[in-house]
């Protein structure tokens, strides 16, 4: 016991590091390594594509003043996933980010508390569950379309799309019982907190974007709490995601969530649900206003075609946007104990792992075969290959069912008979940009057209 206690002692484990089979690699720059070409909106895609075509798909550098180990390729995920299920690893988010999203958030948590976080609130997530959710969201999505079809000139369809995902995400939060002057009023504190996270972390200035963040999530916790305790009291419908998050309990520890850990999570989807699907959204609209054929092709399938027909060609089409461009590029975790074995690489204690996702959908040619083209019977197949684009492992996107429902419903509505047809406004900048989210510089500005 005492020699096994010591070789797994921290000084032990950072002597290991000595024998470990570093991959290849160098950082572009001293100390930072790549950080600014990884967190930069123009390159956050391409650094890994470009890290990976130089040095293979697992490389060493350094990231946020860390040393780090880069994984791409599809197989390799696979690998790294296995083995963060078996040893201790950890959430890695700047102190600014947990005090934005809370200390109770599946995106911060680690260890048992995530794990029960997670059994817990994926019970509201699940499919049947997002299925009792479609009506809100389709009522959401016709008067988005009714809003588009009264405009004259043209106008930015990106915070639209933005806007619009907020309110899906929390009239589904709320259900119907949420008057449209709360939610209206929600939108507007949602969006003032969702700015502070790519704000400085200067909260301890008033008139900061990040201090008026931390405000504004005050107000939005404020008016959760009195909705949890509508919920708890049965004042409350009881078929909203809220209500459901309420009355869940953990199968395995017989708890329940806590007030705090429903407000912080409640800011993590709204955040994870909404921007993340407002960019392969926007991805969609530029996808399919540059590929005309393809457009039609999908109005045809959408006018003539039975729900289920139509519903699978929308995610197939919608699986190949996630690829081509997805909306989270990249995690990160902290190797907490054993260093990880990544296909013949070791990852060691107190290095970081980051998990590229961009790198492996954009540069893993073997899984995606001619990655630089857009195909649209990627993901038909009953054998397609795998979709990193919501993530892998224990902190796979537990939202992904709600979030593919949002796409779908949208872009058969759009697509279909009472949908509407649109022309891109000349002179724009389309290249797209993580911001967070992979949007369009110019706000993709269209202009509808008179059927």
């Amino acid at each position: 016991r005492k020699l096994l206690a010591h070789f797994l002692s921290p000084t032990a484990l950072r002597r290991s590091t000595l024998c470990a089979v570093l991959p290849p690699g160098r950082a572009q720059l001293p100390i930072v390594g790549d950080t600014f070409r990884l967190l930069s909106p123009k390159t956050m895609g391409s650094y890994q594509i470009a890290s990976r075509e130089k040095w293979g798909p697992v490389w060493k550098t350094s990231l946020l003043f860390k040393q780090a180990v880069f994984v791409t390729g599809s197989k390799l995920l696979d690998e790294a996933f296995r083995e963060e299920v078996r040893k201790k690893t950890s959430a890695f988010f700047p102190p600014h980010h947990k005090k934005m999203f809370g200390p109770n958030s599946l995106l911060v948590q680690s260890g048992p508390f995530h794990a029960q976080l997670r059994r817990t609130i994926q019970q509201s997530l699940t499919p049947q569950a997002v299925s009792e959710y479609e009506q809100l969201i389709v009522a959401e999505v016709d008067a988005f379309l009714a809003s588009c079809k009264s405009r004259d000139g043209a106008f930015a369809l990106v915070p639209e799309l933005r806007a619009l995902m907020v309110k899906v995400a929390l009239r589904v939060l709320f259900g119907q019982a949420a008057s449209e002057e709360q939610v209206a009023k929600l939108v507007e504190d949602v969006t003032t907190w969702s700015k502070g996270l790519l704000s400085a972390p200067l909260t301890f200035i008033p008139w900061s974007t990040a201090a008026r963040a931390m405000r504004a999530r005050a107000c939005v916790a404020a008016m959760l709490g009195e909705w949890i305790a509508r919920c708890r009291n049965g004042a409350a419908g009881q078929r909203s995601l809220l209500a459901r998050l309420v009355n869940s309990v953990d199968e395995e520890t017989g708890e329940a969530l806590s007030d705090d850990a429903i407000v912080d999570n409640v800011f993590t989807l709204i955040f994870a649900g909404s921007d993340t699907t407002a960019s392969s959204i926007a991805s969609a609209f530029l996808q399919l206003s540059l590929s005309p054929e393809l457009q039609q092709q999908l109005r045809d399938l959408c006018r003539d075609s039975g729900h289920e027909e139509q519903a699978a060609a929308i995610e197939a089409f919608m699986g190949e946007v996630l690829r081509a461009g997805p909306p989270a590029p990249f995690s990160m975790r902290m190797v907490d104990g054993e260093p990880l074995r990544i296909g013949d690489f070791d990852v060691p204690s107190g290095w970081l792992v980051a998990y590229g996702f961009a790198g492996t959908l954009g540069g893993d040619a073997q899984e995606y075969p001619r990655p630089e083209t857009f195909d649209v019977q990627r993901f038909r197949s009953k054998d397609a290959a795998k979709q990193w684009a919501f993530g892998g492992g224990p902190r796979m996107c537990p939202g992904r069912f709600l979030a593919t429902a949002e796409m779908r419903t949208l872009m058969q509505k759009v697509l279909g008979p009472g949908g509407f047809r649109w022309r891109l406004e000349d002179g724009q900048d389309l290249s797209q940009q993580y911001t967070p989210g992979y949007f369009p510089v110019g706000g993709l500005r269209i202009k509808l057209l008179k059927e």
